[in-house]
């Protein structure tokens, strides 16, 4: 209780939050190389990304948000489209101050697509990451590597030939 009140122990920074919106539309690789032909994808929605200090200023974890997330997947060979909200947190557990080259534990919790007459891929997916760079703010941007576990609806196939199957 004297400690409590003695106001002499460290604190972590305020974090870090920034907030952007996202409207891309790129080449699929994975979907157009299981289909033979190109399938694209237009991902929108808004993020929110909170960065959180240890008392000596390191990063030690980001959440990130994104409540309004749409992912649009089409194939102009075929003419056929399909939408799917995905709502999800991405949890970043952070090692070394998040420098450039550590490892990261990435926690994603979700719904990661829905696929008409293919499946759902969401739930809970742990991944190890590492990170790449930072932005201009000094948020790490990190590189999944590998998938730990996945708990919850999960497709029976990659996401690139269930993406190929929703459009074909």
């Amino acid at each position: 209780a004297m400690l409590a009140g003695s106001g002499g122990g460290a604190r972590a920074g305020a974090p870090l939050q920034e907030r952007e919106h996202t409207d891309i539309d790129v080449r699929l690789g994975g979907a157009s190389n299981a289909c033979g032909f190109e399938i694209r994808g237009h991902f929108e929605g808004d993020s929110h990304f909170v960065v959180f200090y240890d008392s000596t200023g390191a990063i030690i974890r980001e959440v990130d948000t994104f409540p309004s997330f749409t992912v649009t997947i089409y194939a102009l060979t075929t003419g056929k489209s399909y939408t799917s909200v995905s709502p999800a947190v991405l949890t970043q557990y952070y090692t070394d101050g998040a420098v450039v080259g550590s490892p990261v534990i990435a926690v994603v919790t979700g719904l990661v697509e829905r696929i008409p007459g293919v499946g759902i891929d969401s739930g809970r997916f742990v991944f190890n990451a590492v990170v790449v760079d930072h932005d201009a703010a000094g948020v790490p941007i990190i590189q999944f590597v590998s998938e730990v576990s996945s708990v919850g609806p999960d497709l029976d196939t990659s996401i690139g030939v269930a993406r190929c199957a929703g459009v074909s």
